[in-house]
């Protein structure tokens, strides 16, 4: 894409002169204005860029107020060939609910972390029993493939019947209802903590409709938090005494498989998380 020439910058208006004796100047104050790209191709929506007029770049020999108002010209007439210029272009994803609204699939790179709840979220008219899938592999330890969710026979921690502190991954628990969320919590603090020679800690999302379905569309939501201890409340984990560095929302079309398998491999794939140990970030992958 061309770049957009309309843009005039400060360093192509002309200057303005120095005080001449005995006539007074007023200069403008800091203006800004946003706009949000908008040539971004179909199926993409673009961002928001605010662009500044910085003080003292427009004079007046009227008012400070008539300086401000050239420079608010100066914002209008450029702010959008800006935007277009510096802005954006993300890919919008599915739809969801009931009453749809559109989800923007966000960054996918997760800043310094110790815990991550994934809660996998669906709005009425969805579906019904929505079931989950959230595992490790490519660890090389024996909790590969060892999913947490209904019907897995792993029990609700692992290791079962380990506390929040002392489990690797942790289920909220069976949701069978016709909206609501279903959580897991990965604790890769305990994981690197006991794996020292693990480099990168792999997860794996699934999942499939137990029940009737609707628009069959779920929200994933994975949010990551440092410090402080997790506990179960519901069918949610909580963070107490800790920080939440990031939340990050997509969504995904589950169909209703011919048959309810417990079988990871024969269900809807959502995506991968991938911890790295050295920097504690990590980064999210969705299949589309």
């Amino acid at each position: 894409m061309e770049e957009n020439t309309e843009y005039k910058s400060f360093a192509s208006l002309e200057q303005s002169n120095p005080d001449i004796t005995g006539i007074t100047k007023y200069y403008n104050t800091v203006r800004t204005l946003a706009a949000t790209k908008n040539d971004c191709a179909t199926g993409s929506t673009g961002n928001t860029i605010t662009l500044t007029a910085n003080a003292n770049q427009f004079a007046s020999t009227i008012s400070i107020a008539d300086a401000n108002a050239q420079a608010d010209a100066w914002l209008t007439t450029n702010v959008q060939a800006y935007a277009n210029n510096s802005g954006t272009c993300r890919r919008i994803t599915a739809w969801r609910g009931i009453n749809p609204t559109c989800i923007i699939e966000p960054t996918t790179t997760l800043s310094n972390f110790n815990y991550m709840v994934v809660r996998y979220k669906w709005a009425l008219g969805a579906g019904v029993d929505f079931d989950t899938f959230t595992g490790f592999i490519n660890t090389g330890t024996e909790w590969d493939n060892k999913y947490m969710g209904y019907g897995h026979q792993q029990g609700n921690e692992l290791p079962n019947g380990k506390l929040a502190a002392d489990s690797y991954i942790m289920w909220a628990g069976d949701n069978t209802q016709s909206n609501g969320v279903e959580s897991c919590l990965v604790n890769f603090s305990k994981m690197t903590t006991d794996y020292p020679n693990l480099n990168t800690i792999q997860v794996r999302m699934a999942g499939a409709w137990f029940n009737s379905v609707g628009t069959g569309n779920i929200d994933i939501e994975v949010t990551t938090y440092l410090g402080g201890t997790m506990s179960k409340v519901g069918y949610d984990i909580i963070n107490t005494g800790g920080t939440q560095v990031q939340k990050e929302t997509f969504s995904k079309h589950i169909p209703k498989p011919p048959n309810w398998v417990n079988d990871v491999n024969a269900v809807t794939n959502i995506g991968y998380v991938t911890f790295t140990k050295s920097s504690s970030t990590g980064r999210i992958v969705i299949t589309y």
